[in-house]
């Protein structure tokens, strides 16, 4: 899993809408399951969006990594933290974009 189910549970709650809710209770829910199409949809979204926003957040982009990391010259230069440091930068980058590819296939999946 990309993501703790328990964040998914939570966001499930608060993700909820009045038809949602209807005539149950908050505690009448099983937030371990989806609880309606739209919720669901709602919940994975809210997800990918604070991931997209934790992407914004790096100076660079994951494929400027790339280009840096190619070019032995420019890396070489750099101390092996450093190197170490850009490598590890552009791995957490695809991280992110695969969670955010899973995300956006789940919502596919599900209609």
């Amino acid at each position: 899993d990309r993501y703790p189910v328990e964040m998914l549970e939570y966001l499930r709650l608060m993700c909820m809408s009045p038809e949602d809710l209807g005539e149950k209770k908050l505690e009448d829910f099983d937030y371990s399951r989806t609880i309606s199409s739209a919720n669901e949809r709602e919940a994975l979204t809210t997800v990918i969006e604070a991931v997209r926003m934790q992407l914004e957040k790096y100076p660079t982009t994951e494929e400027q990594d790339v280009e840096l990391i190619k070019d032995k010259n420019m890396f070489g230069t750099l101390s092996k933290q450093a190197r170490m440091a850009i490598r590890h930068r552009r791995n957490e980058k695809r991280l992110l974009k695969r969670t955010i590819a899973a995300l956006e296939k789940e919502i596919k999946k599900r209609g």
